[in-house]
């Protein structure tokens, strides 16, 4: 009786140390991100953003810039960035590119993600446009989510080539 008593004493340590163990594992550091987190950054364009501020267009465009990231460790080894957004313009619209840009609010920077849209006709003026984006280099996606603000998605027009819609990027949601 005491042999049994003992032997199961031992096994309800083993499987305890065993639990903590994987547990202690398997966590990133405290701060750190989540490795299966992926970023997604809500948007909402608008001509009123751009700079210059566009006057008297009355358009918008909803929608995300989602990060699906590859990672090893804490670093990023590749990505896909998904371009998705809901637009809408008074009428027919040719829309130009869809691009992330580097630069604070207030000023224009060099586009640093290019999501190869480069003419998209559409009569009614109101559609959605999807873009994934492969290949992008894990250095450029880092240093968009070290500093989002820095960052902008722009929505280019043959009425307005260099930028009809615009918003900053903000700190993103995790997915």
């Amino acid at each position: 009786m005491k042999r049994t008593t003992i032997l199961a004493a031992l096994a309800l340590a083993a499987a305890t140390a065993l639990v903590a163990a994987a547990g202690a594992g398997g966590k990133p550091p405290k701060g750190s991100p989540k490795l299966s987190a992926t970023p997604v950054f809500k948007l909402n364009l608008r001509p009123s953003q751009e700079v210059p501020a566009i006057k008297g267009l009355r358009a918008d465009a909803v929608g995300s810039v989602t990060f699906d990231l590859e990672r090893t460790g804490n670093t990023i080894t590749s990505g896909e960035v998904i371009f998705y957004f809901n637009y809408a313009f008074p009428g027919s619209v040719t829309i130009t590119g869809l691009h992330i840009h580097q630069g604070a609010k207030g000023t224009n920077g060099d586009v640093v993600v290019n999501s190869g849209v480069t003419s998209l006709a559409d009569s009614d003026g109101q559609g959605n446009v999807t873009a994934i984006v492969s290949g992008v280099a894990p250095a450029t996606l880092q240093a968009i989510l070290d500093n989002p603000r820095g960052y902008y998605v722009n929505l280019h027009t043959s009425a307005n080539p260099t930028g009809a819609l615009r918003d900053q990027l903000h700190n993103p949601k995790k997915r």
